[in-house]
Formats: C-alpha cells, sequence, structure tokens
C-alpha cells in the first residue's frame, strides 16, 4: 500500500477560464432577459435563455473558490520560503513535503511568483536544486523546436543546447534547465 505524503488534493489552478465562462453564461442570460423585455425572438432565447444565470452563478462560486485556494497555496509556500530566508539552496521535494503540496504544483507556484516579481530563484543546472535568492533571466533561442517535434524526432537538448520546454539556452554540461527546473 502507498502511503500518501501530500496533505491538498485541491488544484493550483488558473482561473481565467473560470471567469469567462461565468461571463458568457451571464452575458447570454442578460441578452434572454433583454429580449424578453423587448419581445424579442431570436433562437427562442427568451424563453430559456434567463436560466442560463443560474450556472453561471455557481461558476462564479466556483473560480472565486479556486482564487482563494491559489492564494493560500502562494502564501504556504512563501511562509517556507521566508522559513529558509529566501536564500540557499534546497531540494524541491523537501519543499513541497514542507508546505504539503506536490512538486509539480510547487513548480507552478514558483513561476507564478517569479513572473509576480516576489521572488527570485533558479534552478542548479546540474543537480536541479532550487537555488533561493538568485535569479536567471529568461532567454529563449531563436530557433526552438517545440517539445512535441523534439520528442517526435528524438532530438535531445544537448543537440540544439537548449531546453526543449521552455528554450532557455542550456549551460554545457547541463542536466536540468537553470529556468524552468526540467530535466535535460
Amino acid at each position: 500500500m502507498r502511503k500518501v505524503r501530500y496533505y491538498e488534493h485541491e488544484k493550483y489552478e488558473p482561473v481565467v477560464g473560470t471567469f469567462a465562462t461565468a461571463s458568457v453564461f451571464t452575458f447570454v442570460g442578460i441578452i434572454s432577459l433583454i429580449f424578453l423585455r423587448l419581445n424579442i425572438d431570436f433562437l427562442s432565447l427568451r424563453h430559456w435563455g434567463y436560466w442560463m444565470l443560474i450556472p453561471a452563478f455557481f461558476i462564479f462560486i466556483g473560480g472565486f473558490r479556486q482564487l482563494y485556494t491559489n492564494n493560500q497555496y502562494k502564501k504556504a509556500l512563501l511562509a517556507t520560503l521566508m522559513d529558509r530566508n529566501m536564500e540557499g539552496t534546497h531540494e524541491l521535494e523537501k519543499i513541497a513535503q514542507e508546505v504539503g503540496l506536490e512538486p509539480k504544483v510547487v513548480l507552478q507556484i514558483l513561476m507564478s511568483l517569479r513572473e509576480k516579481g516576489l521572488i527570485k530563484y533558479r534552478f542548479n543546472s546540474e543537480s536541479g536544486e532550487i537555488i533561493l535568492g538568485e535569479s536567471t533571466r529568461y532567454r529563449p533561442v531563436e530557433e526552438r523546436v517545440s517539445t512535441r517535434k523534439a520528442k517526435s524526432a528524438s532530438i535531445t537538448p544537448m543537440e540544439k543546447n537548449y531546453c526543449i520546454y521552455c528554450g532557455q539556452p542550456l549551460n554545457q554540461g547541463a542536466r536540468f534547465c537553470e529556468y524552468c527546473g526540467s530535466e535535460v
């Protein structure tokens, strides 16, 4: 029997799509109410469209709940990194265990925090460990082959000397990408 090391089972997800979907449902509901008021019969929308406001309400609630969950995860990770004084070399797996999230979720949150300028970090290109307090600038190569094409053509990152996942140039002999942490 396998032990589960992670405590949180909620996902860290972007909420833009959720709010966009809820907005479309709301728009259709409002248009149908206008059609009902003006007695316009387009696709019989005035007879059924206002019912779209009910799922829109629940989709909005789900979106706000996900936003709250994402913020809680960010706060937990930031607190863990603050405990480490935002510096030093650390294993992703250990940070993930401390926060109670899966490593891939911690990576998503780290990238989000870095994009917002809240933290600085890079990955050690030989060990894959996170080096807090140091930054690396994203500078994709011009002639990048997409991940799918690289995998299907069996192109190794060392042949092209860049990460096939994010396009960051690799240092000679690197086992991990400094920018995204992917094993190459």
